[in-house]
């Protein structure tokens, strides 16, 4: 009996010591930097933690000169990040949606008060009234999510234990289906953070337009930005070829997210520092197509307005047009000030908050993250706990905390 203990207490201590060989290892920003050197200097001393993240993809705009820079690793075999390596966005698609209604309708294809019902009439539902501005700025009190069938639900729960992908399946008919069902809640007219209406408002710009909505995104505004190295990946095979990895804040690799349905909220969408520091420029100018969605618009709260898939936010003296994204192992912000004349993106392909500990803005550190609003018709579940490409990371104000990054 004795030694049948003794062999059984080896076998467990073998199988926790394997167990620990096997955990995966807390990520810290490496050494490599590639880049403008003077930006590689200033990002690594603002990020003063490197605990948690493994790479990093910054850009900086003063004044229409543009300079980038990559920091550390981008995927567990070491290899560096560059400038152009493509992280994971989600969220900051939205405001290029909301871009995209902005261009449509100077381009006179629909006007932004236009009900949903007639740029796309396959949407028959009392959802069917609500008009395109609504659904650009989160006002037309539809669900943050609706993925149409208790699997689905099931796929996602599962997801936050497996770090798989939350929207395998979520085609652009299943978001048609789920607008078609939803009845637009109490808290229409007010800003209500939905996914899918980011995603009804996408689809529906496409299907006026008779394309899919990667193929209107890149006719209308990536190509004539010059954002070559911006995809929207539907499936695996799309995915860039020398992307970025993401993975947890603890180690832990996660899956990238991919699926037509809610690519318009940021599902499979992959962008670049150079890209998006393109996009902050044209914005700055005001020179590209659709620019005019960052106008605010709509308020949200005493700080905060909208515009067409743009958050506009104070704080002090400072006003920041801004959008952030979290996808399960990617934290993305873009954010400018128009009185500078400055912007500031940085990526990051761990789940930790990059603009919080990059920026070290005031802001973020004295404000928690912010959760979006709950949606009206969430249910007794908080709607920030499924995983959804949505603007969860802060309210940051990043180019007054960028001010020193000259190089």
């Amino acid at each position: 009996m004795r030694r049948e203990i003794v062999s059984t207490l080896v076998v467990a201590l073998i199988a926790v010591l394997v167990g620990v060989a096997l955990m995966p290892r807390v990520p810290r920003l490496g050494s490599h930097g590639t880049g403008d050197p003077g930006l590689i200097s200033a990002a690594r001393a603002a990020a003063s933690d490197p605990k948690g993240h493994r790479g990093l993809a910054v850009a900086l705009v003063e004044n229409g000169r543009v300079r980038t820079a990559g920091l550390g690793d981008r995927d567990l075999a070491g290899r560096p990040v560059e400038p152009g390596t493509a992280f994971e966005i989600g969220s900051i698609t939205k405001a290029l949606t909301g871009m995209l209604l902005a261009d449509q309708a100077a381009a006179g294809v629909v006007h932004p008060d236009d009900p949903l019902g007639g740029t796309w009439p396959a949407i028959t539902g009392p959802a069917r009234d609500v008009t395109l501005a609504e659904l650009a700025s989160h006002r037309a009190g539809l669900p943050r999510v609706a993925l149409g069938s208790p699997l689905a639900w099931a796929r996602m729960l599962l997801s936050n234990v497996s770090g798989g992908n939350p929207y395998a399946g979520q085609s652009v008919d299943t978001v048609r289906g789920a607008a078609d069902r939803a009845t637009p809640g109490d808290g229409r007219g007010e800003v209500h953070y939905s996914n899918l209406g980011a995603s009804v408002l996408g689809h529906a710009l496409a299907a006026k337009a008779g394309v899919a909505y990667p193929d209107l995104l890149q006719e209308r505004l990536l190509r004539p930005l010059g954002m070559t190295a911006t995809v929207v990946a539907a499936q695996a095979d799309g995915l860039p070829a020398e992307r970025a990895h993401g993975s947890r804040a603890g180690g832990r690799p996660l899956d990238p997210w991919t699926g037509a349905g809610y690519a318009p909220a940021g599902t499979g969408a992959w962008s670049t520092a150079e890209d998006l520091a393109r996009l902050a420029a044209a914005t700055l100018a005001g020179t590209g197509p659709g620019v005019d969605a960052a106008t605010a618009r709509f308020r949200e709260d005493g700080d905060t307005r909208m515009g067409y898939g743009w958050f506009t936010t104070r704080h002090g003296d400072h006003e920041v047009v801004w959008h952030n994204g979290a996808t399960s192992g990617f934290r993305s912000y873009i954010g400018l000030e128009r009185a500078t004349g400055r912007a500031v993106v940085v990526l990051g392909n761990t789940d930790r908050a990059s603009s919080r500990s990059v920026c070290g803005c005031s802001a973020c550190r004295r404000r928690r993250p912010r959760r979006p609003p709950r949606s009206p018709r969430s249910g007794s579940v908080s709607a920030s706990r499924w995983p959804s490409p949505s603007s969860a990371a802060c309210h940051c104000s990043a180019p007054p905390a960028v001010a020193n990054w000259t190089g």
